[in-house]
């Protein structure tokens, strides 16, 4: 691969003024020069360098495909039937189709990680420098960014260097795309392979994105005893101004805390999240609190707790300003990839834009300067506040009986639900005035608010549920472990030896959304169980915060349960979606350090 700089190595030059020696020159970056024997074969792949490996495990494990869809809609042939041997106007099958569909899939969720990185580390470059170093445990972790150094033959040590990485990233994503144009692939296992290729430089975005983060906001750095911080609607004090960050990319929330500090405003203002961004404020500040996962925003957004909503980028919901309008809270747009029709108002003084969004001028504002939105979100949140009052848009109790009433038992909210539910039932016995079956879906409701869409007499089915539960909404008082990060080289070398011998039985990680089947208290079971059977139990983003969505007897989550240290027994938070790779490096350091496998540019073997 092609590499930014100039490097220029002479062993020997001879003029009339004299003779040098070993000279060499670099210009645009420094260039370490690598142990002999240390770069393996694959230095940043490119799409196909590893395919004689993808096609040995393809071979071994042949795809599988159930197609939920019988066209294809892709090109302007389109639409062509693909049911049993036909193919299409392009000449693809139904193999074809489905694996170029999930390699579209993996390339939207690998260029979302990889865009939030170069956004952060633009930033962080900005705020901190090129030259900042990479620190993601000091003297604990010699082996920092083991992903990145397996994939691409590289050990970043400074935020500028992961610069070089993020191009190689972006210039895979856009080979991979143009992939599956059509007229190009047409081999469904090679679309396969190129899907492994998706996942493995979204691991690397991902790595680049906390370790930056990591280094430039100090947060917890492979600390076994990363601070317990609040989790749960009930842990938000209701009589302060509320500020609720959503999303994913922490800048913004960062600044946000940055401005109440300065301002001897922290603890006057409550500073509150979902998802991602929620796990990684708490981070930086464990004084901040975190409501609940993905699948608690329209609950949060109606109870009317915040005053300010402020969204960055991933998983948000597409009308969240929609629902901010039915609670008259004020939302601020963070991102360039989620503008929400807003107006830009980036480089309006900040006075101003609050005095617009307290008024109610404008529903909401586009800020791009995450020191703005620091301001802006906190002198917004104070005076608009008492005007607020709190609004909610969730119905009290005879509303929701009142509404229930004019259910037909038509039974599509339940054909829509994707748990299944039985919402009919629950609200016919709400509409003879008990409300208890609706409030035992609380726990399995993911929120996702399809059976309202579906309702044809318009009820606001989630809000009805959301009302029924509204006792276990205010007792929903937990306990998380901020995101520790990465982990420890000594930890490594301290279970290598117990896992080989089976001392140890293995390592389980609680990954992904929250949208269970049975709601998220599954989730804590199945880590405490492990736990009690010796693994080590890892944990990030929404199934983190579900984790500790539980208590024992003595009213304990298992965060405060269990240690947080990388070793039998213990449940390990990494942090949020972008710390998933610090679960990969463990295994890849667990090869590095204790098999002595050779960690650069050895992604195969």
């Amino acid at each position: 691969m092609a590499r930014k700089g100039l490097h220029v190595k002479v062993g020997e030059l001879r003029s009339d003024i004299g003779v040098l020696k070993d000279l060499e020159i670099t210009l645009g970056r420094i260039i370490e020069e690598p142990k002999p024997g240390e770069i393996g074969p694959t230095p940043f792949p490119s799409i196909t360098d590893l395919r004689s490996w993808d096609l040995k495990l393809l071979k071994r494990y042949k795809p599988f495909y159930m197609p939920f869809c019988d066209v294809c809609c892709l090109c302007t042939f389109g639409k062509c039937d693909l049911t049993g041997d036909k193919r299409g106007a392009c000449g693809l099958d139904m193999a074809g189709q489905q694996s170029r569909i999930v390699l579209l899939a993996c390339c939207i969720g690998a260029a979302t990680h990889i865009a939030h990185a170069r956004h952060l580390v633009e930033h962080l470059i900005e705020k901190f420098g090129k030259e900042h170093p990479i620190d993601v445990g000091g003297v604990s972790v010699e082996v920092e960014a083991p992903v990145t150094r397996l994939v691409c033959g590289v050990r970043p040590r400074t935020l500028g260097d992961l610069e070089d990485v993020l191009d190689y990233l972006e210039s895979q994503v856009t080979h991979l795309l143009s992939a599956t144009h059509t007229g190009q692939e047409g081999s469904n296992i090679d679309f396969e392979s190129k899907v492994f290729h998706a996942g493995m430089i979204d691991q690397v975005g991902m790595e680049v994105a906390d370790i930056a983060q990591i280094s430039a906001y100090n947060f917890p750095k492979a600390d076994p005893d990363a601070p317990l911080v609040d989790i749960g609607l009930g842990v938000v004090d209701a009589t302060k101004p509320v500020i609720m960050v959503i999303g994913h990319n922490v800048p913004p929330a960062v600044e946000i805390v940055d401005y109440l500090q300065e301002n001897g405003l922290y603890g006057m203002v409550e500073v509150t999240g979902l998802c991602c961004t929620a796990i990684d404020v708490t981070r930086y500040n464990p004084k901040a609190k975190i409501v609940g996962p993905i699948s608690w925003q329209l609950r949060y957004i109606r109870s009317g707790m915040p005053d300010v909503i402020v969204v960055d980028e991933q998983c948000i919901r597409a009308d969240s300003l929609i629902e901010a309008q039915k609670i008259k809270a004020p939302l601020i747009a963070a991102s360039p990839k989620n503008c929400l029709g807003l107006p830009d108002r980036t480089h309006d003084p900040a006075e101003e834009i609050v005095s617009d969004l307290v008024n109610g001028k404008t529903p909401g504002a586009l800020i791009l300067d995450p020191e703005k939105v620091g301001e802006v979100a906190v002198k917004t949140a104070i005076l608009v506040a008492p005007r607020r009052k709190k609004f909610k848009a969730i119905p009290n109790v005879k509303g929701v009986i009142e509404g229930s009433k004019r259910c037909t038992g038509c039974q599509s909210c339940r054909r829509a639900c994707p748990n299944d539910l039985p919402i009919p039932e629950a609200v016919a016995e709400a509409a003879k005035g008990n409300l208890d079956k609706l409030g035992a879906l609380y726990a399995e409701c993911i929120g996702c608010a399809r059976c309202e869409s579906a309702c044809p007499q318009g009820l606001p089915l989630h809000s009805f549920i959301v009302k029924a539960a509204e006792k276990k909404l205010k007792e929903e008082t937990y306990k998380i472990r901020a995101g520790r990060g990465a982990i420890q080289d000594i930890e490594i070398r301290n279970v290598g030896g117990p896992i080989v011998l089976g001392e140890i039985p293995g390592v389980i990680a609680f990954v992904g959304c929250a949208n269970y089947p049975k709601g998220g208290e599954e989730i804590a079971e199945m880590a405490m169980e492990f736990a009690n059977r010796r693994f080590i139990v890892l944990t990030s983003g929404c199934a983190a915060m579900s984790a500790a969505l539980y208590k024992d007897e003595e009213g304990k989550s298992p965060y405060e349960i269990y240690p947080g240290a990388f070793d039998a027994g213990c449940i390990v938070n990494v942090g949020s979606c972008v710390s998933n790779p610090h679960i990969a490096g463990a295994a890849i350091k667990i090869a590095s350090i204790f098999a002595k496998r050779n960690l650069y540019a050895n992604y195969e073997e």
